[in-house]
């Protein structure tokens, strides 16, 4: 249901380009979703401003579906429903969720096991997630809930998935706002110059317009969203990792959601952020780049030259707070 801000905002677009030239100005549609925000840019085919309220809805429609798959901030959601079965019996999923879950697989043996979506009962342990949080977990408390992490701990297949420990839970926000970009862009795929933007996850269609990308500098300080670095992005995606939007800080130490699924605990590094390039998909960007935030960082360039079509730029944090940037050999850098 569309509420009177959605019904306001969307009235303001139709305003601005009912009133526009002739010529057709680039639109913007924008709102909320998955905790964070939502743009999508593109040059409208008609003056008939329906197609911009068909669109809008059509991206709130997708937007709630896959919320309603994978949130685990609703408890009615399949995820929730998942992680709280307390049976290993195969549980029947939608289509978009089990093909998260299949392509999660991918980034999990890429990485070692680094990258593992049952990490989610260590992120309620340390504050990411929607449980209550106190305090940081003891090491007792992290050796008791890793004797259940492990990607290998579920199966999927024909849309159904089951756990082999019934206290296996799954977290999928590390790629799940760049599939809901994915989804978008095919359903607006008609656009010949397209922008769809989730939570700093991007990708791009372009054929006459050149789409400029704002890196953030990854500082806890950056309130105000400096840039570090401004990059032409067309027919590509990219997404963005890092320890500086998702934290808080307890008797001067510091924590951040990026959790090791092998230690346990919050991944320790001088990696400020890694932004990463790919021509096949958003989710691709987004899975990659969280994948490299986990593991070593002397493996990345190595893993980056063997992958098509991936390019990255890591921004390093020197003790004096300065920043080094590290790009791959075709990262735009420009």
């Amino acid at each position: 249901m569309m509420t009177l801000a959605n019904r306001l905002a969307l009235l303001l677009i139709l305003l601005l380009f009912s009133c526009s030239s002739p010529q057709k100005e680039i639109v913007s549609i924008k709102g909320s979703t998955m905790g964070t925000t939502y743009t999508v840019k593109f040059f409208p085919l008609t003056n008939n401003p329906i197609e911009i309220e068909d669109n809008y809805i059509l991206i709130e429609k997708i937007l709630k579906d896959i919320n309603q798959q994978m949130s685990t901030y609703i408890p009615s959601s399949e995820i929730s429903t998942f992680n709280k079965l307390e049976s290993t019996d195969w549980f029947a999923i939608s289509e978009d969720f089990s093909n998260v879950v299949e392509q999660s697989f991918k980034y999990y043996d890429l990485s070692d096991g680094q990258y593992d979506i049952t990490v989610m009962p260590l992120v309620n342990l340390w504050g990411f997630g929607p449980d209550i949080f106190e305090s940081p977990p003891s090491k007792a408390m992290i050796d008791s809930v890793k004797t259940f992490i492990g990607q290998d701990l579920i199966d999927v297949e024909n849309q159904k998935i089951r756990k082999k420990d019934s206290r296996v839970q799954i977290d999928l926000s590390s790629i799940a706002k760049g599939y809901a970009v994915d989804k978008i862009f095919n359903a607006l795929n008609r656009y010949d110059d397209l922008f769809i933007e989730i939570g700093g996850e991007i990708r791009t269609k372009s054929k006459s317009k050149d789409w400029k990308i704002g890196i953030n500098t990854p500082s806890i300080t950056n309130f105000e969203n400096d840039i570090e670095l401004i990059i032409t992005l067309n027919n590509l995606s990219i997404a963005t990792s890092g320890n500086y939007r998702n934290f808080y800080i307890i008797d001067d130490k510091f924590y951040h959601h990026e959790i090791n699924p092998k230690t346990g605990y919050p991944i320790s590094s001088n990696l400020g952020s890694i932004s990463i390039i790919s021509d096949k998909s958003c989710l691709d960007a987004d899975g990659l780049s969280t994948m490299f935030y986990t593991i070593d960082k002397k493996l990345t360039n190595d893993v980056i030259e063997s992958l098509d079509g991936v390019e990255s730029l890591s921004i390093i944090v020197n003790n004096d707070k300065t920043f080094i940037k590290e790009f791959s050999s075709n990262f735009p850098n420009n």
